[in-house]
């Protein structure tokens, strides 16, 4: 069957692609990686021929993908949601303006179709280091599958004006988990915005007092400022009750004011041997340049929401700090 764009069917999928990336000016790329399903590679490649002046768009790999676009042209790269796309290598991601959508159905909060994972003995510290501007991305697991030391961290975000919308972070391995500088997204970002996100995973066991999102500066000289993360969960499963799911590392680190809007911490309890956790998170003593603040947190096996909580502003159903939104068995 025919599914060149011209064609019925080809039509209706390349209008359906189009309506799905969203309000931009940019040109679209597809990657399918080899071994995919023969149908779809056959009907994207019938849809997704090379442009007029011989540029590809269609790609089997997001590495030559993000090649192909240009920097602050509002490019689109999609993601098939079926193979796993690995990556030989962490990309750092210094473009502006590329857009990246995972095109299972959208709306998962967790085990979103669209896999970006790292791959064994690349001995990279990251899955992506995102440094560009306004880049977004959409509907995307991201895998840090790597056992190798130098594998700390899932997402290095030390961007200005990023989008995460429905993306989960997480260690694919246990290898690095029993190493305090071991966490899902190192996070130094500006203006960022995190919607309906995951960071980390209860299905492995964190063996050391690590934190699963690490405020610390990413781009020299730039803090964690002007940030908004909506309905975002975090989760661990740890034999350490001193780990963390949000830690402040300096008092360098914070800039202004960062807004969580209904967060929740959750420690997983489990035959594993993960336990209730001290605290949820921690700020840093003396930290004075800039705020974090949660509106109607929650959280699930802590003692504690926050211990160490410089200029840590809490709201919510419970006003008292220290045990606002902090869930408890009933009676």
């Amino acid at each position: 069957m025919n599914y060149n764009f011209n064609s019925g069917y080809g039509q209706i999928l390349a209008n359906q692609i189009a309506a799905s990336v969203g309000p931009v000016f940019g040109r679209i790329f597809v990657v399918v990686p080899t071994g995919d399903v023969q149908v779809k590679e056959e009907m994207l490649k019938g849809v997704f021929v090379p442009d007029p002046d011989g540029k590809v768009r269609f790609f089997t790999s997001l590495e030559s993908a993000y090649t192909a676009v240009t920097s602050n042209a509002d490019d689109v790269i999609l993601l098939t949601g079926h193979s796993t796309h690995v990556i030989a290598n962490g990309i750092a991601w210094s473009k502006n303006r590329v857009h990246v959508i995972g095109m299972d159905g959208g709306h998962r909060l967790v085990q979103q179709g669209a896999k970006i994972a790292s791959t064994d003995a690349a001995a990279d510290a990251y899955v992506l280091k995102v440094t560009g501007t306004r880049n977004s991305f959409e509907n995307i697991k991201f895998i840090q599958n790597d056992t190798n030391a130098a594998a700390l961290h899932v997402l290095e975000e030390g961007a200005e004006g990023s989008l995460y919308k429905n993306c989960s972070f997480v260690f694919g391995v246990v290898d690095n988990l029993d190493l305090t500088t071991a966490t899902e997204v190192l996070c130094g970002s500006d203006s960022a915005t995190f919607i309906n996100c995951l960071f980390g995973t209860e299905t492995l066991l964190t063996s050391a007092a690590r934190a699963v999102f690490t405020i610390d500066q990413v781009t020299a000289n730039q803090e964690f400022k002007s940030n908004i993360l909506k309905d975002c969960i975090w989760m661990i499963s740890s034999s350490s009750a001193t780990a963390l799911m949000l830690k402040v590392v300096a008092t360098t680190d914070v800039l202004f004011t960062n807004l969580f809007i209904n967060p929740i911490f959750m420690a997983s309890v489990d035959s594993a041997g993960g336990a209730a956790l001290t605290a949820a998170a921690s700020s840093i003593g003396s930290l004075v340049k800039g705020t974090l603040n949660f509106a109607n947190v929650s959280s699930f096996n802590c003692t504690n929401f926050m211990t160490t909580s410089d200029q840590a502003m809490i709201t919510g159903n419970v006003p008292t700090a220290a045990t606002s939104g902090i869930a408890v068995t009933p009676a």
